[in-house]
């Protein structure tokens, strides 16, 4: 009977450890873009999506993990409902339904500073943090 019980525990704790880190969302395409553009342009927007991939609305949770964007570069960033100026420490996309689509996006006006920079996002459901990706823009001005 022990064992029987055991084994009915073991099986339970498994399936709800698999069951909480199981995705909620995906990448769309690449979790890196990679920019280069010469000095004096800008880059207007470089976008990654992400998709719910569940059968119900998620909230999902950003922060930048990593910046090494020159100072002198202008910057702004975009989510999926809102966009800011700078690159900002995190936020929350608006909801997002089953099947939908959200992204982020970053926008680069460097003037006359040529240089290199990565900005990393760390992006995770907020029901769900077990489960994170991490999107990465690196931009290149000649």
């Amino acid at each position: 009977m022990k064992t029987i019980t055991f084994s009915i525990i073991l099986f339970f704790s498994f399936f709800i450890g698999f069951a909480q880190g199981k995705s909620t969302f995906s990448v769309v395409g690449n979790a890196i873009n990679k920019e280069s553009l010469t000095k004096g342009k800008r880059l207007d927007i470089s976008k990654i999506k992400v998709e719910n991939t569940s059968d119900k609305p998620i909230y999902l949770v950003w922060e930048t993990v990593y910046n090494s964007f020159p100072k002198e570069w202008d910057c702004s960033m975009c989510q999926h409902g809102a966009c800011q100026i700078g690159i900002p420490k995190g936020s929350v996309f608006n909801k997002l339904n089953a099947d939908q689509q959200g992204f982020i996006a970053i926008h680069v006006i460097p003037a006359q500073k040529t240089g290199k920079g990565v900005v990393k996002f760390k992006i995770y459901d907020k029901a769900n943090p077990e489960y994170s990706e991490i999107l990465t823009f690196e931009v290149e001005v000649l």
